[in-house]
């Protein structure tokens, strides 16, 4: 038991910091103590050297003798509040280990159900909490004795990493709602999350594609990203519902899918467009799942679609895909597989598509967040919403041009009350707009 440094074969050092050794509860312990090995080592640490070396193991065995204590008082703080709980409630203290804190039973409850994403994002926020502990604070065993400077120094890490305020008060509220849960029946005292503050988001909106963009990016998809692009494109959905559309979803004769999203669990039916309809009616069914490559990408490796879509982005030589300033440990995307959804929307909502219809599309519960998050047009199509929807007399009498297929349109729908000259005067009118 004692001070230790970690030598090679030749006698050099494979490790520059010092090593305590010592006995807790009969398990030993061997921790970094975080002090650096100064001077000049001897053969031996029997055998004393130079000043500097022996200014770091002073150093080193203050350290060690720290850790010995706080550990002692741990078990004996453990063992009256055993005494504690047991006087209370006349059973025995349920006590959690930090080790089995990503245990499934332990995974926040979920009103709608849990998805895989969510279930994986909650558990590597608790490992990630389990090997700082492990790595900082050995001698914690259970999560009755985390204090809350070591729940504050797990959230220094985190903000060392550069995370976005979105990603940091995530980890910060699992975390916390996990202290929540366990309670007095884990000897939770208090919780060491309690009073963490938040951080503030600045949040970078994604912005929709042009249809010109849209074409460009469906023709340089490849194989296995394109129908999935494609229904991204026609349906608003997220990636990982297109990519785990299930054929029982699918209503080809009806003209709807019907699926229930993965992040809120609200369901959304979704008119099928005939360019996607006719894809899917093309697709062989082989699979519980429309599209089975892209399903099995999504699940074993999610990072093949981005790059696929990223390449597209590129090859199809689409600009400004990323923030100009880099506010994270990485500058946010401005346009992303994500920005179809925003497409999506923008689209409707300018084209004067009800917010209710939107809504039972995209699965979401409240209109803040589509009109927040979601409907970012351009000025030009901003514009042309508002003249379309207002009053001529506001926006000075001119009337709004109409599209060759609405002329045309509005052309059929007069065709039998006007003379035959009219009618071809009117199809040349419209041909020579298309020529323009």
């Amino acid at each position: 038991m004692g001070l230790e440094i970690q030598k090679k074969k030749d006698g050099t050092l494979r490790s520059k910091w010092w090593y305590g050794r010592f006995m807790i509860k009969g398990k030993q312990n061997v921790v970094n103590l975080g002090v650096e090995v100064k001077g000049k080592v001897p053969n031996t640490l029997r055998e004393q050297s130079n000043i500097a070396f022996e200014c770091s193991r002073t150093l080193a065995a203050a350290k060690l003798k720290e850790m010995i204590s706080e550990a002692n008082s741990l078990k004996v703080a453990e063992k009256h509040l055993q005494e504690l709980y047991e006087l209370k409630s006349g059973g025995t203290l349920g006590q959690v280990s930090i080790a089995d804190i990503d245990n499934q039973q332990f995974m926040a409850p979920a009103r709608r159900g849990r998805s895989p994403d969510r279930e994986k994002v909650q558990r590597n926020a608790m490992q990630n909490f389990i090997r700082y502990m492990r790595e900082n604070h050995p001698s914690v065993t259970y999560v009755s004795q985390v204090t809350k400077s070591m729940a504050r120094g797990w959230l220094v890490t985190l903000d060392a990493k550069k995370y976005s305020a979105i990603t940091y008060n995530d980890k910060l509220h699992i975390l916390k709602g996990f202290f929540e849960r366990i309670g007095d029946e884990a000897g939770v005292m208090r919780n060491p999350f309690a009073g963490c503050p938040t951080k503030i988001k600045n949040t970078v909106h994604r912005q929709p594609f042009t249809q010109k963009e849209l074409t460009a990016i469906l023709k340089h998809c490849d194989t296995i990203s394109r129908p999935v692009v494609l229904t991204a494109m026609c349906t608003a959905m997220r990636r990982g519902d297109c990519c785990r559309l299930k054929w029982k979803s699918v209503d080809l004769e009806g003209g709807f899918i019907t699926v229930k999203t993965s992040k809120t669990g609200e369901v959304a039916e979704i008119p099928l467009f005939p360019l996607l309809r006719d894809e899917l009616a093309h697709r062989p069914r082989t699979s519980e799942f429309v599209f089975p490559e892209a399903e099995k990408m999504c699940r074993t490796n999610n990072s093949g679609l981005t790059w696929r879509f990223k390449q597209a982005l590129k090859d199809a030589k689409i600009e400004n895909t990323i923030a100009p300033e880099k506010t994270t440990v990485r500058r946010p995307n401005l346009k992303d597989f994500h920005s179809l959804r925003t497409t999506w929307i923008t689209m409707a909502l300018s084209a004067g598509v009800p917010m209710e219809l939107v809504r039972r599309v995209t699965g979401h519960s409240t209109v803040d967040v589509v009109l927040k998050h979601y409907f970012r047009p351009g000025r030009e199509a901003f514009r042309t919403a508002l003249e379309t929807a207002m009053p001529h007399m506001l926006t000075g009498g001119q009337e709004i041009a109409q599209s060759p297929r609405e002329a045309l349109l509005e052309l059929a729908k007069q065709a039998d009350k006007l003379p035959k000259e009219e009618i071809i005067a009117g199809m040349e009118k419209i041909a020579n707009s298309m020529a323009a």
